[in-house]
C-alpha cells in the first residue's frame, strides 16, 4: 500500500519529478516550452482586446492565461526542488516498510491512505469536468441553440487566443490547432490537480505517522512489564517525532513558494470569475460564459481551500503530539524517561505550519481572508465599471 494514489504517481511521472523516470528532463523541456509558447498568443490576444469595449472578453481570457503562468511558475518551482520530493517519497517508503511490522500502525497508515485516495480522485474528477466544460462549454451552447441566431462564420478556439497568421481559422489547421490547445488544456488541469494531491497526500502520511506516535504514547503505563521496554519505546518515539518534524520541514519547502504564488495569483482569477459572473448575471453575455466562470471558480476555490485545509490539519495534528505525552502515565515512569516526553512536549508546542512564502500561515482563517479580499476587490470592479 502507498499514500500516493495511482493517478498521482501517473501525474507525477508527467511532470517528471517522480524517482527514476527516463527522459524526465526531456519531458520537463518540452512541457515548460510548449506553456511558454501558448503563454505568448494568449497575452498578444489579451493585448489586442485590451479596451473597455471588450471586457467580457478581455475578463474570460485574462484568468487562464494568469492560471497557465501560474501553472508554469509553480513546476518551475518544483522542478528546482525535485531532490526534496524525492527525499520525501522515499521517506514515505520508508515509514510504510516500517509499519508494516504493527498490525495497528498499519491499520492507521492504510486509513489515511484511503482518504489519499478518495481525495485525489474526488480532485481529479473535478478538475477534469471543470476543465472540459470551460475548454468546450461555447461549443455545446452554440449546439444546443443551433437553430438560433448564431454566427457560425467566426470560429473560436478553447482558449482565448490569438495567432498571427490568419490561415489558423481555416482547415484543417483550425481541427489541429483545436485538438493541440484542448489536450494541452486538459493536460494543464491534470497538472493542477496533481501538484494540489501531491501536497494533500504529504500532509495526510504525516498525520499518520502523528497518529502513531499518540497511539503510543496512551498506551504508557506503570506495570512493571512495561519498565523492561520503556526506554527503548520512548527512544523509538522521540525518533519518530523527529522524523514527522523533519518530513513537515520539507513539505514546507516544497510548498512554500508555490502556496505563495497560488494565493496571490488566484485571488486575482477569483476576482475576474466573480467579476464576470456578476455581470454575466446583470448584463448580455451569454449563459455559456456564466457556466464556464462558475465551474473554473468553484474549482479555483477548492485549490485555495485543499491548501489551507492542509495547513489547519497539519498545525492541528501537530500539537496533539503534547496533549498525548500529557495525558500518558508519565508520572508512573522513570525520571530520566519522564524528562525526555517532557522535551517532546515542549518541541510538539511549537505547532507545524504551512505557509504561503513564509508571510502567512495555510489556515481556515487565512481562507476566509482571501474570500473578502477577492470579495471587496469586485465591489470595487463595479463600482468602476
Amino acid at each position: 500500500m502507498s499514500t500516493i494514489n495511482p493517478l498521482l504517481k501517473i501525474g507525477l511521472q508527467f511532470i517528471g519529478v517522480w524517482p527514476n523516470v527516463r527522459y524526465a528532463s526531456v519531458y520537463r523541456l518540452i512541457y515548460i516550452l510548449s506553456i511558454l509558447i501558448l503563454q505568448y498568443f494568449q497575452y498578444l490576444y489579451i493585448y489586442s482586446h485590451f479596451k473597455l469595449s471588450e471586457l467580457p472578453n478581455l475578463v474570460d481570457g485574462l484568468p487562464v492565461a494568469i492560471q497557465y503562468t501560474l501553472t508554469a511558475s509553480k513546476l518551475t518551482a518544483l522542478w528546482i526542488r525535485r531532490r526534496v520530493v524525492y527525499q520525501v517519497l522515499t521517506a514515505m517508503d520508508d515509514d510504510w516498510c516500517v509499519s508494516m511490522h504493527v498490525e495497528q500502525h498499519l491499520r492507521m497508515m492504510a486509513t489515511k491512505a484511503d482518504k489519499s485516495h478518495l481525495l485525489c480522485n474526488t480532485v481529479f474528477s473535478l478538475t477534469t469536468i471543470a476543465g472540459v466544460l470551460y475548454l468546450l462549454g461555447d461549443y455545446a451552447f452554440r449546439f444546443l441553440h443551433l437553430a438560433e441566431d448564431v454566427n457560425v462564420s467566426s470560429r473560436h478556439f478553447p482558449v482565448k487566443i490569438q495567432f498571427p497568421f490568419e490561415q489558423a481559422e481555416q482547415s484543417p489547421i483550425y481541427e489541429l490547432l483545436f485538438i493541440i490547445l484542448f489536450v494541452h488544456g486538459m493536460a494543464n488541469t491534470c497538472t493542477i490537480a496533481t501538484l494540489d494531491t501531491l501536497i494533500a497526500s504529504l500532509v495526510l502520511h504525516a498525520s499518520g505517522q502523528i497518529d502513531i506516535i499518540c497511539h503510543e504514547l496512551r498506551k504508557i503505563s506503570g506495570d512493571a512489564t512495561f519498565y523492561e521496554s520503556s526506554m527503548w519505546r520512548i527512544g523509538m518515539l522521540v525518533e519518530r517525532h523527529n522524523r514527522v518534524i523533519k518530513f513537515s520541514d520539507k513539505i514546507h519547502q516544497i510548498s512554500s513558494i508555490v502556496t505563495l504564488m497560488l494565493v496571490i495569483c488566484n485571488t486575482l482569477i477569483i476576482v475576474y470569475f466573480g467579476f464576470l459572473i456578476v455581470i454575466s448575471v446583470h448584463g448580455d453575455t451569454s449563459i455559456g460564459l456564466l457556466v464556464k466562470a462558475a465551474f473554473s471558480c468553484s474549482v479555483i476555490l477548492t485549490e485555495i481551500f485543499i491548501f489551507c485545509f492542509a495547513g489547519e490539519y497539519l498545525s492541528f495534528k501537530s500539537t496533539s503530539i503534547a496533549d498525548a505525552a500529557y495525558d500518558s502515565l508519565w508520572y508512573d515512569i522513570p525520571p530520566n524517561q519522564s524528562r525526555m516526553m517532557s522535551l517532546m512536549i515542549m518541541k510538539s508546542q511549537r505547532e507545524i505550519t504551512l505557509t504561503a512564502g513564509g508571510l502567512a500561515n495555510l489556515s481556515l482563517e487565512t481562507f476566509t481572508t482571501i474570500m473578502k479580499t477577492s470579495a471587496s476587490y469586485v465591489s470595487v470592479m463595479l463600482a468602476i465599471y
